[in-house]
């Protein structure tokens, strides 16, 4: 569990006090609906944190010694390493994967000769949960603003697209969770969500692909290193999230997966860059630089959206950005410095053996060891860190308990709506 504070189970507003909850107090838009019914993956318990999981086995110790790599219980990510020259894409999310970023993405692939349309479903603040089952029903599928208008139906557009061309189906989805991510895996269902957006692409395009976008926690431009260090540690939970799905989808003889996308490691990639002065047109003091990129201390400027829209450009294509036209007023060596960058970091990480995977033993070894204290850290609550380790540690939970166990008693696909 997530210490002896009480998060009532994470009520939106609620939880984390920085920038990026600006959301959820209608400054920056929508509201986000209360916490919906129980689920079949991760459900808050009664206590509302404050005792470690029932059941028997490790109580909290992460696995000692080295975690195996590979395994019945590692879910591979499967997406391909060919260049494509084609995608129908949706993108679902909150501000951090909001325009300008798809409509950089558009430019970019089109003025490199792709043949490229989307659509989008952003709804401010939110957990996947919100973008779902929303409160009741599944109505969150019909929550949020797309490219033209808001409230479309998702459910139908993935299934018989009315804004694409006729006959074409989707066969990317883009999705994010929100950036707490310790805290929407134990409360708000993050896999079992993921994996219920995920099928409903596949149910319009077995063919498809789903990439889980990794988003980040407030950085300190004048002092980052602590967000850096974070930051390359919670690659490992957002991965966790996409191995766990896949393994359910392999459990049931499905070749469709899930594969991950590091758009916060990609970012740090980026921001050590600019703080090394090796990025031309960026310059100044350490806040003074990451200022071109942040436009206050989670969300992105134009520019930082830009090359977040080259990450996504060389994960989905697998193809350089590089030679994309500049967008009006930037600097033209600044950005084709971030084309580079962009692909330098996606095309390696790609080219790693079973980029992505992660076996559950893994996962319970490395956020509680690396990943709990930082996010705790971060958000200035260090007393929650045990709990946090005990959550994610243990290797035999109850229900609603920590996920990352293979095989999973207590895993069960939710419903269809």
């Amino acid at each position: 569990m997530l210490g002896t504070v009480n998060i009532s189970r994470l009520k939106p507003c609620a939880f984390l006090a920085v920038s990026f909850w600006l959301a959820c107090t209608g400054q920056l838009g929508q509201d986000v609906p209360a916490e919906g019914p129980p689920d079949s993956g991760v459900r808050p318990q009664d206590d509302a944190g404050t005792n470690p999981d029932a059941g028997t086995g490790d109580a909290g110790v992460p696995d000692a010694g080295s975690p195996d790599a590979g395994g019945s219980d590692a879910g591979s990510p499967d997406a391909g390493s060919s260049p494509i020259t084609s995608a129908r894409v949706f993108f679902s999310g909150h501000s951090l994967l909001d325009n300008p970023m798809p409509d950089h993405f558009d430019d970019i692939a089109t003025s490199r000769g792709k043949d490229f349309n989307w659509n989008q479903q952003n709804v401010i603040g939110s957990p996947l949960r919100v973008r779902t089952w929303g409160n009741n029903g599944w109505e969150g599928y019909r929550s949020g603003k797309n490219r033209s208008g808001d409230s479309m139906n998702v459910v139908q557009e993935l299934l018989s697209p009315q804004t694409l061309g006729p006959g074409e189906k989707y066969d990317t989805l883009l999705i994010t969770e929100r950036h707490d991510l310790l805290g929407t895996i134990e409360w708000e269902n993050t896999i079992g969500y993921l994996r219920h957006f995920h099928d409903r692409l596949i149910a319009g395009n077995p063919q498809a692909v789903t990439y889980f976008y990794h988003t980040w926690l407030d950085i300190d431009k004048s002092n980052p290193s602590q967000w850096i260090t974070y930051e390359k540690n919670a690659r490992a939970a957002w991965e966790c999230v996409s191995s766990k799905v896949n393994l359910s989808l392999q459990n049931d003889g499905r070749a469709d997966r899930v594969v991950a996308l590091p758009g916060s490691t990609a970012l740090v990639h980026l921001v050590e860059r600019v703080i090394a002065n090796e990025v031309p047109g960026i310059s100044g003091s350490t806040s003074q630089k990451l200022n071109v990129l942040f436009s206050d201390n989670v969300h992105l400027t134009s520019l930082g959206s830009y090359y977040m829209a080259a990450v996504h450009h060389a994960a989905v294509f697998r193809e350089s950005p590089e030679g994309a036209r500049v967008p009006p007023g930037e600097n033209a060596t600044t950005v084709h410095a971030l084309q580079r960058i962009a692909w330098e970091f996606v095309s390696a990480y790609y080219a790693q053996p079973g980029a992505g995977e992660r076996t559950m033993e893994d996962c319970r070894t490395r956020i509680p060891r690396d990943v709990c204290p930082g996010f705790w850290g971060i958000l200035g609550s260090s007393q929650n860190v045990e709990g946090c380790q005990r959550f994610f540690g243990n290797a035999a939970p109850g229900q609603g308990g920590n996920p990352f166990v293979w095989p999973d008693p207590n895993w069960q696909p939710l419903p269809a709506p």
